[in-house]
């Protein structure tokens, strides 16, 4: 994972979003402006995919940091299509929220 997109404001994350055989995990930190504290999320479900939509089905979720409450969700049901751009190299995560994940694929 490269940068976050939300209100229009990208910046650089660091973390790693693991897609396999229908199974998604995910665990970033995004730094908060103007201090020194970062948000993280962990997150795991199930996803499936229909042309250019990707469909994140959340079971686990884990957020906060960064002056934000805690978040911890054992028994998800939130569900999130999103509209993908992928490219050889890339991919665009555009969420229902209006936020945008950058991806690139993962090289030794």
């Amino acid at each position: 994972m490269d940068t976050y997109v939300r209100h229009d404001e990208e910046v650089s994350l660091t973390g790693v979003l693991l897609l396999a055989k229908g199974r998604w995990s995910t665990l970033y930190f995004v730094p908060q402006p103007g201090t020194n504290e970062h948000w993280g999320s962990a997150e795991s479900g199930r996803y499936t995919i229909d042309g250019d939509r990707l469909t994140f089905h959340h079971e686990f979720t884990l957020q906060g940091g960064g002056g934000k409450s805690l978040v911890i969700d054992l028994a998800s049901t939130t569900v999130e299509t999103c509209a993908i751009e992928l490219a050889s190299e890339t991919l665009m995560i555009h969420f229902p929220s209006g936020n945008v994940i950058h991806c690139s694929r993962y090289s030794e």
